[in-house]
């Protein structure tokens, strides 16, 4: 079975792109956070540190955008055919999951600046 060749719009790869560098923000801070927590103090040198955090950083990431671009490929939204000129806008649902998404990801950021700033001062 020969499937259709699908293109992707910019404002999927852009979405794709900025959900992608949001989830690498949150991924990366939690975990150099507690690698910084558990780390016991005879190894909290800057260099074992930041080897640490670089192991964890890319042996994980791979697989989780190995999984992102999976769950993308379900998403039909932003996909058009090579023949078709006009793509459909977003519908209704979209648009408020879309803002639903963006709304929530902005309080999480914004949250760890107001919550967390203060307890790493200390």
């Amino acid at each position: 079975m020969q499937e259709a060749r699908l293109l992707e719009l910019k404002r999927r790869s852009i979405a794709k792109s900025l959900l992608w560098r949001f989830i690498g923000i949150i991924w990366t801070w939690t975990g150099a956070y507690l690698i910084l927590l558990f780390t016991p103090p005879e190894y909290k040198t800057a260099g074992l540190l930041a080897t640490f955090i670089v192991i964890y950083h890319h042996s994980t990431r791979m697989i989780m955008y190995y999984f992102y671009e999976r769950i993308w490929a379900w998403v039909a939204w932003g996909k058009i055919t090579p023949d078709k000129k006009d793509a459909t806008a977003m519908s209704f649902s979209e648009k408020i999951l879309w803002l639903i998404v963006v709304t929530a990801a902005l309080i999480i950021l914004f949250l760890l600046i107001i919550l967390v700033g203060p307890i790493m001062k200390k």
